[in-house]
């Protein structure tokens, strides 16, 4: 029976090595899986690190051109009010001018805006009322036509509207500054700012 125990004795030994061969492929493919599986893993975790830092910069960028835009606005809105507040300001202070520099104003406008021909000149009820006796004969000199006097108060509170036949030109205060509202903030935004 010694050959059969040599025989087995052998088997065993032939498998031993067999299994072992076998367990040390499949570890060595085992181990190769891993550590490919591992550098999958540390590249996937590297790709959402830099997703993620690409993310939290491009959330900062849109959020810091947010609080820019906000800001600008925020400007615009206080220089748009400032200039408003200047250009109330400067109505007023045109509408109480002294009686003198007052009339200077009109009759410097009546020089700009007169037409050839006859004109009416009207004005406020306030103006009637304190408008110096000799100011129409002044207003004829500076005037491109010959301009009479409407003694009916137009309904407006500063300035004077002329009239050529059936065309009526405003140059109320109010309406000057209106038409010239753009413009005057353009200027006035130039100067501020």
């Amino acid at each position: 029976m010694a050959g059969i125990d040599k025989i087995i004795a052998q088997i065993e030994s032939d498998t031993s090595k067999v299994c072992d061969s076998i367990l040390n492929d499949a570890q060595s493919k085992a181990d190769k899986i891993l550590s490919a599986a591992e550098k999958q893993a540390d590249q996937i975790i590297a790709d959402g690190k830099e997703k993620t830092a690409a993310r939290v910069v491009d959330i900062k960028n849109r959020g810091d051109s947010a609080a820019d835009l906000e800001e600008k606005r925020v400007l615009l809105r206080a220089k748009r009010e400032i200039i408003a507040t200047m250009l109330r300001e400067g109505l007023r202070s045109a509408k109480s001018l002294p009686d003198d520099a007052y009339f200077a104003l009109i009759s410097g406008m009546v020089e700009k805006n007169s037409q050839p021909g006859e004109g009416v000149i009207c004005f406020g009820e306030k103006d009637l009322k304190r408008m110096p006796a000799d100011f129409l004969s002044k207003l004829n000199t500076v005037s491109k036509g010959s301009i009479t006097l409407s003694l009916e108060p137009a309904p407006i509170e500063a300035g004077f509207i002329l009239k050529y036949g059936g065309i009526e030109q405003n140059c109320s205060f109010d309406a000057v500054f209106a038409g010239e509202s753009e413009n005057l903030s353009d200027k006035a935004g130039r100067l501020l700012f």
